[in-house]
């Protein structure tokens, strides 16, 4: 899988940009990256859903979690489990998938839109298996009939992120293999879209390089039909 630092380095290499006071900062170019990545995505899976996606455009967080008794915007009763954190914004294409973040359950954790989690639990032969979804504060939410989810710490969540360097800062890491810098962390994207990713960054920054001058002494736009 190719990294942040690759991506970057690709980048100011094709733009002949190497000196120390370029006008083109590593995290503009990381923003830029993170932006092109998810339309290339949509543009790629969103027409088609049942199309197979590779396991390097998802990414893989931890979240903690808490013991709530309600869920914001949602009639129920009884106990809850909610994630500490909000949950970066999911694109709506592949599969989302949840797995508990301590080794002694082993049970099941099934993902189900926000409408369908109301009428979750009610079936006495499907007692252990969680349910989650994501409530209307970006947390995700979990029930079970089984009691003993409530003793869940934390869960992992893997999908398709709108925005992978937010995403970056949550993934599941070690402590011994924890990457502070983001230019040393995996860029989550499909290696047969990386050449398209790139071009797309350069031709968004290759304008600013030689902008043309309007230095006709006249009242109006000379650039407007310029691309920029």
């Amino acid at each position: 899988m190719v990294k942040y630092k690759e991506i970057v380095s690709a980048v100011l290499d094709l733009l002949k940009v190497t000196s120390d006071d370029s006008i083109f900062t590593e995290e503009h170019i990381i923003y830029l990256a993170g932006i092109i990545r998810s339309l290339l995505l949509k543009q790629r899976y969103y027409s088609d859903l049942k199309k197979s996606i590779p396991e390097s455009n998802y990414q893989t967080i931890c979240l903690d979690l808490e013991k709530v008794e309600k869920i914001d915007g949602i009639p129920c009763k009884g106990y809850y489990l909610r994630t500490t954190k909000e949950v970066p914004n999911l694109i709506p294409i592949g599969i989302v998938k949840i797995f508990p973040g301590d080794n002694y359950y082993d049970g099941e954790i099934s993902f189900v839109s926000s409408q369908r989690f109301k009428y979750t639990g009610n079936n006495k032969w499907l007692n252990n298996i969680i349910y989650a979804t994501i409530g209307p504060n970006k947390k995700i939410y979990l029930k079970s009939e089984n009691p003993q989810f409530l003793y869940l710490q934390k869960i992992e969540l893997c999908g398709i992120f709108e925005n992978a360097a937010e995403a970056s800062d949550l993934e599941c890491k070690n402590n011994d293999d924890a990457l502070c810098d983001i230019m040393d962390r995996d860029f989550p994207i499909e290696d047969s879209l990386v050449s398209t990713l790139i071009d797309q960054i350069i031709k968004s920054l290759s304008p600013s390089i030689a902008a043309p001058e309007d230095i006709t002494n006249n009242a109006k736009d000379d650039l407007s039909g310029v691309s920029k």
